[in-house]
């Protein structure tokens, strides 16, 4: 008899979500978009195709018809198993022939796409196999994994990297699977390129800087890849993301923010990282709640959730300009490279600092031109403000892109450059204002004292925002309300204002 596993927050956090994630799924059998769980596609039809990476909530599934745990009622469904083969099914029909897969528009041919979905059904198919259960699919399931790991293999990604650690573990994933020695092969090249891109403060690059949510993921990946391969080679990358990590996990509960490159501030949960952040998946959209609700089921399964401990000290990791200072009255982080960007905690209230807004432009934009300079106490970031870009599609260029993709899109090298320019357009931001800044940070005991000169002959006090959490970059997984900002939980500094001389100046004065 198979034991049943007790259940933990890990899973009680999943099975409450299950009947939200069963709705995302076509579960008409006679549909043609029987198995898609991108309900936007088929049940409201205002998306022309259906994305790939809702896809991967057949891992979640699997899990759940395979794991006999206290309150799973889906355990050894049958009616679960129809609807994970019809998933698989509907996955196996979206693959394109180069065997790529598109997240947000036809023909993308996306890399992460087909990194993470093809993991995804990866693991699937390993757990099936392991739980001695057989889905006529396979067979398709394996041409399916093939074809994806030569895409992933014969593609390169240097921007975004945890979407690296996805494809390494898929191709090792198809690998295992195809008994293939070929595919191993590949993905341990790929992961020692891989492990010699981590920045010596134990994170890798996300468009230009550490993100902890998107870190999280890396981790995940990583472990995966561990359990699965048996290899060593990423013990001690692991435990240097992990503290990095932990550094900047917030009061709250909560882990990094607007001081991050990419604005995430969840925690995806693994053995490494066995924490249940603020963030759960309640709070998720119902797209992430398909990408990765699974791996909440993963960690409960092997682990129960550890309290998270918030260590004092000052610290300040150079190669990302980021201060992190804690003690018993309050709590900071701050990134000299997003223009000083900062989020303070005291006394059970908090702070949240993007930068200086004006005019469409900001401070808060991350930027490695600035210059910054640190001494214990003190913390000074000198630059220029970049224009707040925040582009929306409207009809007539959406008709445009479409048609285009539509005729020209299933050209690799064409992919490609259209996948540089959105990124330039919608990610990241280029092209600095004539408008400088400076930004001064200085904490005491009791005090911490943040200076702001933005010199603009035309500014004005009216002229100014500051003290916003905000965000402009297309970050999908960013913007989730975890903690209620609203002014009864805010710590309000006092504030002086002048302008003199074509120089605004800003004081405010946080008492702790």
């Amino acid at each position: 008899m198979m034991v049943k596993t007790n259940n933990n927050e890990f899973l009680k956090s999943v099975l409450i979500q299950i009947p939200r994630l069963l709705g995302q799924l076509n579960r008409n059998p006679s549909s043609k978009s029987y198995g898609s769980f991108d309900r936007a596609y088929w049940h409201y039809r205002t998306n022309d195709i259906s994305c790939a990476r809702y896809q991967e909530a057949v891992y979640t599934l699997s899990l759940l018809y395979t794991s006999n745990f206290e309150g799973n009622i889906y355990h050894k469904d049958e009616k679960v198993l129809e609807w994970i083969r019809a998933s698989l099914r509907f996955t196996i029909s979206l693959q394109k022939q180069s065997g790529s897969f598109d997240e947000w528009y036809i023909n993308e041919g996306s890399y992460v796409g087909t990194a993470f979905v093809t993991a995804a059904i990866g693991q699937a198919t390993l757990l099936f196999r392991k739980s001695d259960v057989k889905i006529p699919e396979e067979k398709s399931i394996c041409e399916l994994l093939e074809k994806a790991a030569h895409f992933l293999i014969k593609s390169k990604e240097e921007t975004v990297l945890n979407q690296v650690s996805g494809a390494i573990f898929a191709i090792a994933c198809a690998g295992c699977l195809l008994s293939r020695d070929d595919l191993a092969v590949s993905a341990d090249k790929l992961l020692e390129e891989f492990l010699s891109k981590q920045n010596p403060e134990g994170w890798w690059n996300e468009y230009g800087g550490p993100d902890i949510g998107y870190l999280t993921l890396t981790i995940s990946y990583l472990e995966k890849y561990q359990r699965l391969t048996g290899s060593k080679k990423v013990s001690s990358a692991i435990a240097k993301a992990k503290s990095f990590v932990e550094s900047f996990i917030n009061p709250d509960y909560t882990a990094g923010g607007e001081h991050m490159s990419r604005n995430t501030e969840y925690i995806i949960p693994s053995s490494t990282l066995p924490y249940l952040g603020t963030l759960r998946p309640t709070h998720l959209d119902d797209r992430y709640l398909s990408y990765i609700l699974y791996n909440w089921i993963e960690t409960g399964l092997c682990v129960k959730p550890e309290g998270i401990k918030i260590s004092y000290g000052e610290s300040y990791f150079s190669e990302s300009s980021l201060l992190r200072v804690a003690n018993d009255k309050y709590f900071l982080v701050a990134n000299g490279k997003k223009g000083g960007s900062f989020r303070l905690y005291a006394g059970g209230k908090v702070y949240y600092d993007s930068g200086l807004e004006s005019k469409g432009l900001s401070t808060g934009i991350l930027n490695a031109s600035n210059e910054v300079d640190y001494k214990s106490g003190h913390l000074k970031t000198i630059g220029l403000m970049k224009k707040i870009k925040e582009p929306i599609l409207d009809t007539k260029i959406a008709i445009i892109f479409k048609l285009w993709q539509l005729l020209f899109g299933r050209i690799t090298f064409l992919q490609k450059l259209v996948k540089k320019f959105l990124r330039l357009r919608m990610i990241n931001y280029s092209g600095e204002s004539k408008v400088s800044f400076k930004r001064i940070i200085e904490y005491h005991s009791g005090k911490v004292v943040i200076t702001d000169s933005v010199y603009g002959a035309t500014m004005k006090k009216d002229d100014i925002i500051f003290g916003v959490k905000a965000s402009y970059s297309a970050v999908p997984s960013s913007k989730y309300a975890g903690i209620p900002e609203v002014c009864g939980d805010l710590f309000l500094p006092d504030v002086e204002e002048k302008v003199e001389d074509g120089i605004y100046t800003i004081k405010r004065i946080f008492n702790v």
